[in-house]
């Protein structure tokens, strides 16, 4: 148990810098500063309780259906981390002059929806061998 906790702890954690660091590059490259609208605390946090609940889910249905769990889990996964890009389209966004800054957002946060499901799924041998 120890081991998940820490797991889900580290996961979290370095997805949300993975995030964090996706975001200043992209935030530089377009010279567009989105942290008014997503602040760091948000991005950090986010990964972090999407982390946690992604281990829970995982303890849970590899304990309860050892055979189908794992498969079961990572469908689940993926399709709430594809499913959770929804509430993207449908934030309210700051009034601004730039017409720009509307469809970029997009492309700033859109992809952070998919760093705890790529970091969690790099990290778990290292914490779930026997």
């Amino acid at each position: 148990m120890i081991r998940l906790s820490l797991f889900a702890l580290i996961s979290g954690l370095v997805a949300g810098f993975a995030s964090w660091s996706y975001g200043m590059v992209f935030s530089d490259a377009l010279l567009v500063d989105y942290s008014a609208v997503i602040p760091t605390t948000a991005i950090f946090i986010s990964s972090l309780i999407g982390c946690v609940l992604a281990t829970l889910g995982y303890a849970g249905l590899t304990k309860f259906l050892p055979n189908w769990g794992e498969f079961i889990f990572g469908m689940l996964f993926a399709l709430l981390s594809i499913a959770s890009i929804i509430g993207v389209f449908g934030a309210q966004l700051p009034d601004s002059d730039d017409e720009s800054f509307y469809y970029l957002i997009f492309g700033y946060a859109i992809p952070m929806h998919f760093f705890p499901f790529m970091v969690w799924y790099a990290l778990k041998p290292l914490f779930t061998r026997k």
